[in-house]
C-alpha cells in the first residue's frame, strides 16, 4: 500500500477542517476550536457527528453545539462531581441518544489522552492554516484546468507532496518555557509535587517532563504557594486551558490555578 502524502490527508480531513472553520467563524477562538473539533473527532470514531455538524447553518444551533462542547471539556478537566448535572442535549441528539454527560464523566482518561493524541497527531496537520492554503489553491488550479479555463496543469507543491508522517504540520514548541504552565496553591494549603505529577499523569498520560516547586526554607513552617509543571509538548497546555487565562482544578479536595508560563527574573524554582 502507497503511504499517503500530505495533500492526501489533508483532503481526508477537509470535513474536520470545515467544522473548524465553522466554530471559528462563529467566534469561537481557534486554540478552543482547536479542542472542540478534537473532541468530535474522538466522538466520530464511535459515534457519525461530524457530517451532521457540517449540515448545521443554524448560527444559534452553532452557538449551542460549541457551549455544550465547553461543558464536556470542562467535565473533563474537573474532579469535582458535579458535572454529572450538566445538559448537552444537542450533542446527545447528534449521537443518537447513545451518550450524554455521563459518558463522558465515566470516561474521562479515555477521552483526554484520546484528544491529546488526535491534536498531537493529526491536529498539527489539520490546523495548520498554511498548509490548506497550498492545498485550496492547488484546487482551485486544478479545477481551472477540469473546466477548461487553462491549459496549465499545476503542480503539486513540495510541501504537499511530501509523505505524510504523524505529527506533521505545526511544531512541538521547542522551549521549555513555551511548553510550562505556573500553577498557584490556596494559602496554607499546597499541593505536593508527587500529588501533581500523578494526578496529571493519571488522566493525561506520558505527559509531564517534570514538576518544579517554590523553594522555601527547610522546615516546614514555610509552605510553597506556587510551582512550574513542564510538559513534553505544547498540547497539553492548550488542553488543560482550553482558552482561558487562568484555569482552576481540584486535586485531592485543594485547589490549583494554572496559567500560561511567562519568564521574569523573580521566579525562584527548584
Amino acid at each position: 500500500m502507497t503511504p499517503p502524502t500530505v495533500k492526501d490527508v489533508l483532503a481526508f480531513h477537509k470535513i474536520d477542517r470545515a467544522v473548524y472553520e465553522k466554530f471559528v467563524a462563529h467566534g469561537l477562538e481557534p486554540g478552543r476550536a482547536r479542542n472542540v473539533v478534537a473532541l468530535f473527532m474522538w466522538l466520530e470514531e464511535r459515534i457519525d457527528v461530524i457530517n451532521q455538524i457540517v449540515q448545521i447553518i443554524n448560527p444559534t444551533m452553532i452557538v449551542t453545539l460549541i457551549a455544550e462542547a465547553d461543558a464536556v471539556l470542562h467535565c473533563l478537566q474537573q474532579d469535582d462531581g458535579q458535572s454529572n448535572y450538566i445538559e448537552i442535549p444537542m450533542i446527545t441528539s447528534l449521537a443518537k441518544n447513545r451518550l450524554d454527560i455521563r459518558y463522558f464523566n465515566y470516561n474521562k482518561d479515555e477521552t483526554v489522552r484520546g484528544l491529546a493524541h488526535i491534536l498531537d497527531r493529526i491536529g498539527r496537520l489539520l490546523f495548520d492554516d498554511h498548509m490548506y492554503e497550498l492545498l485550496r489553491a492547488y484546487e482551485s488550479e486544478e479545477a481551472a484546468v477540469r473546466a477548461g479555463l487553462s491549459a496549465v496543469r499545476p503542480v503539486v507543491p513540495p510541501a504537499l507532496a511530501m509523505l505524510y508522517a504523524p505529527g506533521m504540520g505545526v511544531p512541538i514548541a521547542s522551549t521549555e518555557d513555551a511548553r510550562s504552565m505556573v500553577i498557584t496553591f490556596s494559602k496554607g494549603f499546597p499541593i505536593g509535587r508527587e500529588e501533581i505529577w500523578e494526578h496529571l499523569t493519571m488522566r493525561w498520560g506520558d505527559c509531564i517532563e517534570k514538576v518544579m516547586m517554590e523553594r522555601v526554607p527547610p522546615g516546614g513552617t514555610i509552605l510553597p504557594m506556587y510551582g512550574r509543571v513542564v510538559f513534553k509538548t505544547d498540547t497539553y497546555i492548550n488542553l488543560l486551558l482550553d482558552g482561558e487565562r487562568v484555569s482552576m482544578y481540584n486535586i485531592n479536595g485543594r485547589h490549583l490555578w494554572a496559567r500560561n508560563y511567562v519568564p521574569t527574573p523573580t521566579v525562584s524554582v527548584n
